[in-house]
């Protein structure tokens, strides 16, 4: 599909870190962060994206995302929030953490939860990874729909 692997910087909770090195270790050149400390240090490492979870540090998504969004070298990078842990969100809190992702310049807001009981586990896990590509391949945001349901 592509020439390179994308770079991409993954902000997550530890517990999340071997389920995503082990859907995407073949595909992606992943480099993982689980302290706010540990993003900031590595922001300006050269990413083609960034994803980050809702619970990422103590639930500092909205901090790492409005960080990303300042640095000059760093804004044009798309950066993909992304809801793995916990249950589905209803609709209020999907449209609502939705709006916001995207108010602070995000590519967009996953429920990853949302579409494993639309889709089934391995459908939903191969959209998020298929969106992943194409933000890497240089579309800084989902396409119409994509990150609804």
């Amino acid at each position: 599909m592509f020439n390179k692997k994308p770079n991409v910087l993954v902000a997550e909770v530890p517990e999340v870190v071997p389920i995503v090195q082990e859907a995407w270790g073949e595909c992606f050149a992943l480099t993982f962060c689980t302290s706010m400390q540990e993003a900031t240090n590595r922001l300006n490492d050269g990413f083609d994206v960034i994803v980050c979870g809702t619970h990422f540090a103590e639930s500092k998504m909205f901090d790492l995302l409005r960080l990303a969004k300042s640095l000059p070298e760093v804004q044009t990078v798309p950066f993909l929030c992304v809801r793995v842990l916990d249950g589905e969100l209803d609709n209020t809190a999907f449209q609502g953490i939705s709006i916001a992702c995207c108010a602070l310049g995000a590519a967009g807001f996953i429920d990853l939860n949302r579409w494993r009981r639309e889709l089934g586990f391995i459908q939903a896990r191969e959209k998020l990874r298929d969106l992943v590509f194409m933000l890497g391949a240089g579309s800084n945001c989902l396409p119409r729909g994509s990150a609804n349901g």
